[in-house]
């Protein structure tokens, strides 16, 4: 009682940080093939959504797969954090080109960031990179989310501040576009990947319902409430690498 009590104290002092877990599963690993992704366990027959072990070079390393919900697809999460660990410098100032890792061995939905040379193994496997909001509770269903391939827009090496970029797909508070342009924002030392909603000097308009200068997908110094990710101070911004079989 005493060691849960001070454990309190140091959270409250802003000594430790809290971390809310990921469901609990058993951590999926294959010794004999040595997968690097969450995509080459799904191309070996794993399908369960959960904790698996991938190899970067001769290194062991724990991520979240999911396996389920785009059809045909996998996603590793890389980076995913609540909106009330925002002022977190890690995830508000640091570009992905950063190394700025958050509990980098214990995959979370509340305070968690990819160590930047896992991001890189990641990003040189995959097709596509994603964010989603609150996945938890609502998974895909393709609102508040947003889709992008490497190969038109590589979201680890962009630095930039309104450029408008080619993505696949993107909905914000229900607008929503499809292989168009949108202006994204991500400088180093100042601000995460993200999209201004009230920014409209691109294919793709969000103007709709958004609060003056909101951010989206990251960053989140002025934020809607209508917007999943920012919808409650427990509400999760969740990005992800992945690919299609």
């Amino acid at each position: 009682m005493m060691l849960q009590s001070f454990f309190v104290i140091l959270v409250l002092c802003g000594l430790v940080l809290p971390t809310l877990s990921l469901t609990q599963k058993p951590v999926r690993t294959n010794t004999y093939n040595k997968p690097k992704n969450c995509l080459e366990f799904l191309k070996l027959g794993y399908n369960s959504d959960g904790y698996y072990r991938i190899y970067i070079g001769n290194t062991v390393h724990t991520v979240y797969c999911d396996m389920n919900s785009e059809g045909g697809s996998a996603w590793t999460l890389i980076m995913s954090y609540a909106l009330e660990s925002n002022k977190m410098s890690e995830f508000k100032r640091k570009p992905l080109q950063a190394n700025a890792p958050v509990n980098e061995l214990s995959p979370n939905w509340n305070a968690y960031r990819m160590a930047v040379t896992g991001m890189k193994h990641l990003a040189s496997l995959s097709t596509h990179w994603r964010a989603t909001c609150d996945f938890p509770n609502y998974g895909v269903d393709y609102t508040d989310y947003v889709r992008g391939k490497f190969s038109d827009f590589d979201i680890m090496t962009y630095r930039g501040s309104g450029a408008c970029k080619k993505i696949e797909y993107v909905d914000i508070r229900g607008n929503r576009c499809v292989h168009c342009t949108a202006g994204w924002w991500q400088e180093s030392g100042r601000r995460s990947p993200h999209m201004v909603s009230s920014y409209s000097g691109c294919q793709f308009n969000g103007r709709a319902g958004a609060v003056r200068g909101e951010d989206n997908f990251n960053y989140y110094d002025d934020f809607n409430k209508k917007f999943r990710c920012s919808s409650s101070p427990k509400a999760t911004t969740n990005w992800w690498f992945g690919g299609y079989l």
